[in-house]
């Protein structure tokens, strides 16, 4: 890997880690298990809350279309260790019926991005419930998806017209997560197709390395850097592709023990850090978010951006078992916190329904109801304060399932019931 010699300093560490076992397949947790965690009240708060979020059929009505998978996974793996009340298990049951749905439908017809989701949250509830029966609907699912990757050269560049993810994330982040689909699989289900799936994670690591490593600037502070562009020939530094990345290489290392994984990961968290906005709590900026937010600062952030991000980091103390990591994940964790505030259900619905609702309510899924206000993470924050309704979206049930997940995997970190 081209970034190698930035970190070759802190070998010694890096070698020392590299000497733990290699990871049994859908295994969580590191061999050296971190510090409690110290977001248990948040973690209460959103399990209360997500009690009361708008569910039908499998589907969680106030996300942006990655509940398939935070929801599935959130509610399968809590129920490893956590009794799960009758309404959960109902709607965890509801989410695999809903997600197999996704899977078998026809690829080029509705939210693309929202069928991979289904996938990670299908992988997440096989590998939490050692129930087998999906793995053959999952391994069709990603042989469709992987012949349409396959035909643009493992990288999804070019499909800006025909997917609403690429045109926010950039083919770079996408392309990431379709090979982190893979390389999940590979980690959590394992089986006779392990080899294969890891073996086209890897494929696409290296096409997204040749087409988006590069030299790159952060506009708001001058500073330069290299890391993966949003896209070829976009110069500029963005969260979103790099936070992909450290994923898919820190699971590519845990994987192989590959040195050059790791590498890469260590040295991504540093190309990101021009992005920091502050450290205690910590958040790093979202440019990608700034025109739709009408930010008129640098200072944007998503909550998705900042899920993914403490994700990343964790993975990255499981890479490298250094503590900073791990302290860093809790300190974005403190910034997601922040971010909480009010959302009532006409703000998130702005559907018409016919005839129209009377005062007082809102138009749910085609249906006149009862206009509901709760507290939640706000979808972001801009120029110093939290999330308002006329900024556009205000709130994603699913990016606080997201969160829910996230504050389960650190917990699952240090030795706790996810």
């Amino acid at each position: 890997m081209k970034l190698r010699a930035l970190i070759l300093a802190s070998t010694v560490a890096i070698v020392s880690a590299a000497c733990q076992p290699v990871p049994e397949a859908g295994e969580l947790s590191p061999s050296r298990p971190a510090p409690p965690s110290r977001h248990a009240a948040l973690r209460d708060a959103l399990t209360d809350e997500a009690r009361a979020l708008g569910f039908a059929e499998g589907d969680w009505l106030e996300d942006l279309g990655d509940a398939p998978f935070f929801g599935l996974a959130w509610l399968s793996r809590r129920g490893e260790k956590t009794p799960l009340t009758p309404e959960e298990t109902a709607r965890r049951d509801a989410s695999v019926v809903r997600a197999r749905a996704l899977l078998a439908s026809d690829l080029l017809s509705g939210d693309l991005q929202e069928k991979v989701m289904a996938a990670l949250g299908l992988i997440e509830h096989v590998a939490a419930t050692g129930d087998r029966a999906d793995v053959a609907s999952i391994d069709a699912f990603l042989d469709r998806v992987d012949a349409v990757v396959s035909a643009f050269g493992d990288y999804l560049d070019g499909i800006a017209d025909t997917s609403w993810a690429v045109r926010v994330y950039g083919p770079t982040a996408v392309t990431a997560l379709v090979a982190l689909v893979h390389a999940q699989y590979a980690h959590l289900v394992g089986g006779e197709r392990k080899n294969e799936r890891l073996q086209r994670a890897s494929a696409m690591e290296r096409k997204i390395t040749d087409r988006a490593l590069a030299d790159l600037s952060d506009p708001a502070t001058g500073q330069t850097g290299r890391g993966y562009a949003i896209g070829p020939g976009n110069a500029t530094l963005e969260l979103y592709p790099n936070v992909s990345m450290m994923m898919l290489e820190s699971r590519l290392f845990l994987l192989t023990r590959d040195e050059a994984y790791r590498l890469q990961a260590r040295a991504l968290y540093a190309s990101i850090q021009p992005l920091k906005l502050s450290d205690a709590p910590a958040r790093y900026a979202s440019p990608y978010a700034a025109s739709s937010t009408g930010a008129k600062t640098r200072e944007v952030a998503t909550l998705s951006s900042q899920n993914y991000l403490a994700l990343a980091l964790m993975l990255l103390y499981e890479t490298t078992g250094q503590i900073r990591f791990s302290e860093e994940a809790d300190r974005v964790l403190d910034g997601i916190e922040a971010m909480r505030g009010p959302w009532c259900l006409a703000h998130v619905h702005a559907s018409t329904c016919t005839p129209a609702c009377a005062s007082g309510s809102a138009c749910v899924s085609g249906a006149c109801a009862a206009d509901k206000c709760a507290s939640g993470l706000l979808h972001h924050v801009v120029d110093g304060r939290l999330a308002q309704p006329e900024d556009g979206t205000l709130f994603c049930s699913g990016c606080n399932l997201q969160t829910l997940y996230v504050l389960g995997y650190r917990r699952a970190l240090a030795g706790e019931a996810f």
